[in-house]
Protein backbone atom coordinates (compact mmCIF):
# COMPACT_ATOMS: atom_id res chain seq x y z
CA UNK A 1 0.00 0.00 0.00
CA UNK A 2 3.03 2.81 1.36
CA UNK A 3 4.56 2.07 -2.60
CA UNK A 4 1.44 2.40 -4.42
CA UNK A 5 0.65 5.69 -2.22
CA UNK A 6 4.55 6.77 -3.02
CA UNK A 7 3.79 6.15 -7.01
CA UNK A 8 1.00 7.95 -6.64
CA UNK A 9 2.45 11.36 -5.14
CA UNK A 10 4.90 11.18 -7.54
CA UNK A 11 2.55 11.01 -10.39
CA UNK A 12 1.18 14.19 -8.81
CA UNK A 13 3.64 16.26 -8.29
CA UNK A 14 4.82 15.69 -11.66
CA UNK A 15 1.29 16.86 -12.83
CA UNK A 16 1.88 20.00 -10.63
CA UNK A 17 4.00 22.42 -13.10
CA UNK A 18 1.96 21.84 -15.89
CA UNK A 19 -1.33 23.14 -14.07
CA UNK A 20 0.79 25.76 -11.92
CA UNK A 21 2.01 27.57 -14.66
CA UNK A 22 -1.01 28.26 -17.08
CA UNK A 23 -1.90 27.84 -20.21
CA UNK A 24 -0.32 24.63 -22.32
CA UNK A 25 3.37 23.61 -22.76
CA UNK A 26 5.34 24.43 -25.31
CA UNK A 27 8.19 21.75 -25.75
CA UNK A 28 11.42 22.39 -27.42
CA UNK A 29 13.78 18.93 -28.22
CA UNK A 30 17.25 19.08 -28.21
CA UNK A 31 18.68 16.73 -30.79
CA UNK A 32 21.48 14.77 -31.91
CA UNK A 33 22.25 16.98 -34.75
CA UNK A 34 22.89 20.07 -32.16
CA UNK A 35 19.77 21.92 -33.15
CA UNK A 36 16.86 23.27 -31.24
CA UNK A 37 13.64 21.83 -32.23
CA UNK A 38 11.36 24.06 -32.90
CA UNK A 39 14.62 26.85 -33.16
CA UNK A 40 12.15 29.89 -32.79
CA UNK A 41 8.92 29.94 -30.41
CA UNK A 42 6.52 32.99 -30.57
CA UNK A 43 3.75 33.01 -27.12
CA UNK A 44 1.65 35.21 -25.52
CA UNK A 45 2.31 35.80 -21.58
CA UNK A 46 0.60 33.60 -19.35
CA UNK A 47 -0.29 31.52 -22.07
CA UNK A 48 1.86 28.37 -20.66
CA UNK A 49 6.04 27.65 -19.62
CA UNK A 50 8.47 26.22 -22.47
CA UNK A 51 9.35 22.44 -21.58
CA UNK A 52 13.12 21.76 -23.12
CA UNK A 53 13.68 17.88 -23.74
CA UNK A 54 16.51 16.14 -24.18
CA UNK A 55 16.19 14.11 -27.11
CA UNK A 56 12.80 12.31 -28.56
CA UNK A 57 13.38 9.60 -25.21
CA UNK A 58 14.38 11.57 -23.05
CA UNK A 59 18.69 11.49 -23.61
CA UNK A 60 20.97 12.60 -26.33
CA UNK A 61 24.57 11.40 -27.62
CA UNK A 62 26.25 14.83 -26.85
CA UNK A 63 25.27 16.93 -23.54
CA UNK A 64 23.90 19.98 -24.20
CA UNK A 65 22.44 22.56 -21.97
CA UNK A 66 19.97 25.71 -22.39
CA UNK A 67 21.20 29.31 -21.45
CA UNK A 68 19.67 33.06 -22.57
CA UNK A 69 23.03 35.16 -23.27
CA UNK A 70 22.38 37.39 -19.89
CA UNK A 71 21.52 33.62 -17.93
CA UNK A 72 17.81 35.13 -17.73
CA UNK A 73 17.59 31.25 -17.59
CA UNK A 74 19.38 28.56 -17.48
CA UNK A 75 19.12 25.12 -17.34
CA UNK A 76 22.86 24.40 -15.63
CA UNK A 77 25.79 22.38 -16.65
CA UNK A 78 25.90 20.53 -19.68
CA UNK A 79 24.13 16.81 -19.49
CA UNK A 80 23.67 14.13 -22.14
CA UNK A 81 20.43 12.94 -20.25
CA UNK A 82 18.17 14.54 -18.69
CA UNK A 83 14.40 12.82 -18.56
CA UNK A 84 12.64 15.66 -16.69
CA UNK A 85 13.85 18.44 -19.03
CA UNK A 86 13.46 22.27 -18.09
CA UNK A 87 10.47 24.49 -17.68
CA UNK A 88 10.29 28.17 -17.58
CA UNK A 89 7.69 30.29 -17.44
CA UNK A 90 8.70 33.31 -18.97
CA UNK A 91 7.78 37.54 -19.14
CA UNK A 92 7.35 39.37 -22.19
CA UNK A 93 10.75 39.74 -23.93
CA UNK A 94 13.17 38.61 -26.71
CA UNK A 95 15.43 35.62 -25.66
CA UNK A 96 18.02 34.19 -27.39
CA UNK A 97 19.66 31.46 -25.98
CA UNK A 98 21.99 28.46 -26.85
CA UNK A 99 23.80 25.45 -25.83
CA UNK A 100 27.13 26.17 -24.32
CA UNK A 101 29.21 23.53 -25.82
CA UNK A 102 27.61 23.63 -29.08
CA UNK A 103 26.76 27.27 -29.32
CA UNK A 104 27.55 31.07 -28.82
CA UNK A 105 25.78 34.20 -28.55
CA UNK A 106 26.18 34.68 -32.15
CA UNK A 107 25.34 31.05 -33.46
CA UNK A 108 25.61 27.83 -33.09
CA UNK A 109 23.25 25.72 -31.51
CA UNK A 110 21.03 28.56 -30.54
CA UNK A 111 17.18 29.09 -30.38
CA UNK A 112 14.85 32.33 -29.81
CA UNK A 113 11.80 32.52 -27.47
CA UNK A 114 9.34 35.24 -28.55
CA UNK A 115 6.62 36.57 -25.52
CA UNK A 116 4.63 39.33 -26.35
CA UNK A 117 2.26 41.36 -23.63
CA UNK A 118 -1.51 40.73 -23.11
CA UNK A 119 -4.10 43.36 -24.13
CA UNK A 120 -6.74 42.88 -21.78
CA UNK A 121 -10.00 44.88 -20.71
CA UNK A 122 -10.54 46.95 -23.50
CA UNK A 123 -12.30 49.77 -22.73
CA UNK A 124 -13.91 53.12 -25.20
CA UNK A 125 -10.55 54.90 -24.10
CA UNK A 126 -8.10 52.53 -22.06
CA UNK A 127 -6.84 48.99 -21.92
CA UNK A 128 -4.71 46.65 -19.86
CA UNK A 129 -1.22 45.77 -20.64
CA UNK A 130 -0.40 42.57 -18.74
CA UNK A 131 3.88 42.24 -19.65
CA UNK A 132 4.32 39.11 -16.74
CA UNK A 133 3.41 37.07 -14.25
CA UNK A 134 3.65 36.17 -10.52
CA UNK A 135 5.16 32.34 -11.95
CA UNK A 136 7.97 34.10 -14.58
CA UNK A 137 11.14 32.84 -14.33
CA UNK A 138 12.91 35.75 -17.01
CA UNK A 139 13.06 38.68 -15.13
CA UNK A 140 11.95 40.15 -12.09
CA UNK A 141 12.05 44.12 -13.33
CA UNK A 142 10.74 45.20 -16.83
CA UNK A 143 10.82 47.63 -19.07
CA UNK A 144 7.72 49.12 -21.51
CA UNK A 145 7.79 51.34 -24.19
CA UNK A 146 4.73 52.16 -26.76
CA UNK A 147 4.14 53.65 -30.22
CA UNK A 148 0.73 55.70 -31.91
CA UNK A 149 0.14 54.62 -35.47
CA UNK A 150 3.46 54.70 -37.00
CA UNK A 151 5.15 57.16 -34.60
CA UNK A 152 8.26 56.59 -32.69
CA UNK A 153 9.26 54.45 -29.54
CA UNK A 154 8.41 55.82 -26.30
CA UNK A 155 8.63 54.98 -22.44
CA UNK A 156 5.78 53.93 -20.78
CA UNK A 157 7.50 51.81 -17.54
CA UNK A 158 11.09 51.68 -16.94
CA UNK A 159 12.93 49.36 -14.31
CA UNK A 160 8.78 48.13 -13.30
CA UNK A 161 8.37 45.65 -11.10
CA UNK A 162 4.40 45.31 -11.56
CA UNK A 163 2.78 42.53 -13.30
CA UNK A 164 0.54 45.03 -15.28
CA UNK A 165 -0.93 48.75 -16.59
CA UNK A 166 -3.65 50.36 -17.83
CA UNK A 167 -3.15 52.48 -20.85
CA UNK A 168 -4.82 55.50 -21.35
CA UNK A 169 -6.03 56.11 -17.93
CA UNK A 170 -6.51 59.44 -17.00
CA UNK A 171 -4.40 60.17 -20.54
CA UNK A 172 -1.63 58.68 -19.49
CA UNK A 173 0.73 57.89 -20.37
CA UNK A 174 -0.94 59.48 -23.92
CA UNK A 175 -5.36 60.02 -24.48
CA UNK A 176 -6.39 57.27 -26.03
CA UNK A 177 -8.49 58.19 -29.24
CA UNK A 178 -10.78 56.76 -31.98
CA UNK A 179 -9.04 56.13 -34.85
CA UNK A 180 -5.34 55.08 -34.00
CA UNK A 181 -3.33 51.91 -32.97
CA UNK A 182 -1.78 51.67 -30.13
CA UNK A 183 1.45 49.10 -30.31
CA UNK A 184 3.01 47.68 -26.91
CA UNK A 185 6.27 45.80 -26.38
CA UNK A 186 8.03 44.96 -23.40
CA UNK A 187 11.14 43.67 -22.20
CA UNK A 188 12.50 41.43 -18.89
CA UNK A 189 15.73 42.60 -17.07
CA UNK A 190 17.78 41.50 -13.93
CA UNK A 191 16.47 44.07 -11.05
CA UNK A 192 20.14 44.02 -9.51
CA UNK A 193 21.84 44.00 -12.83
CA UNK A 194 19.47 45.63 -15.69
CA UNK A 195 21.85 45.15 -17.98
CA UNK A 196 21.00 41.69 -18.17
CA UNK A 197 18.35 42.18 -20.46
CA UNK A 198 16.30 40.72 -23.12
CA UNK A 199 15.33 42.19 -26.26
CA UNK A 200 12.23 43.79 -27.23
CA UNK A 201 9.01 41.28 -27.68
CA UNK A 202 7.04 40.74 -30.15
CA UNK A 203 4.10 43.97 -30.26
CA UNK A 204 0.45 43.80 -28.99
CA UNK A 205 -1.48 45.97 -30.54
CA UNK A 206 -5.16 47.19 -29.39
CA UNK A 207 -7.02 49.56 -31.94
CA UNK A 208 -9.60 51.89 -31.44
Amino acid sequence: MRRYLLIGTAAALLAIPALAFGGSLTTVTLTNSNTYSPKTVTKSVGTGAIHWQWGASGSTFAAHNVRQDDQLFYSGPLTNSDPGGYDVVPSAGSFHYYCELHGSPSGGMAGTLNVRPLVLNKTANSFQVEWTTAARQTGDAFDVRYRVDNGAWKAWRNDTTTQQGTFGFGNHPVHVAPGHTYYIQARSEKKANPAKVSGWSPSAKATF
